[in-house]
Parts: C-alpha cells; sequence; structure tokens
C-alpha cells in the first residue's frame, strides 16, 4: 500500500508538471494584433510562392507565383468606380 501511494503521487507530480509546462509553451511569446480591414501592411519576412494576379502585355490580369521579398507593402485592391 505504501508502494502504491509512492507511485501515484509521483504519477500525479509527473502529469502536473507536463500540463504545467504544456500551457506555458503554448501561450508564452504569443502576441495578436487586429488590423483594420484595408489597412496597408508591411512583409516582416520573405514569403515564398504567393498566388498574385499581374497584368499582362494585353493589360489584362494573368495568374502569377512570386516570392514577396521582406519589406514590401501589401495593399489592398481599390474597388471598381472607387476615385482611388
Amino acid at each position: 500500500m505504501r508502494y502504491a501511494t509512492k507511485n501515484l503521487t509521483l504519477i500525479i507530480i509527473i502529469l502536473s508538471l507536463v500540463f504545467i509546462s504544456f500551457i506555458a509553451g503554448c501561450t508564452a511569446f504569443t502576441r495578436t494584433i487586429y488590423v483594420p480591414d484595408g489597412t496597408p501592411v508591411r512583409l516582416r519576412e520573405e514569403v515564398r510562392e504567393v498566388k498574385v494576379w499581374v497584368l499582362g502585355a494585353d493589360g489584362k490580369p494573368v495568374a502569377a507565383v512570386m516570392d514577396l521579398p521582406e519589406g514590401w507593402y501589401c495593399l489592398p485592391m481599390p474597388e471598381a468606380g472607387s476615385s482611388e
């Protein structure tokens, strides 16, 4: 009976430590910043193989893939008929 109590205590301690480390690891250094819709953002690191629309030689949009380098700004597309 004495060994069973020690084993149970040891198991509870180990599971508690695992649980606490899991919770601490999941919440540490997490920060969420909400950016309003339509606000330009600047890329902090390179983003590879982004699907983009580019204008072809005839002026029509063409589907393409490219790498966006660090420091570029991403802006929303102006809506059709707007004065921008």
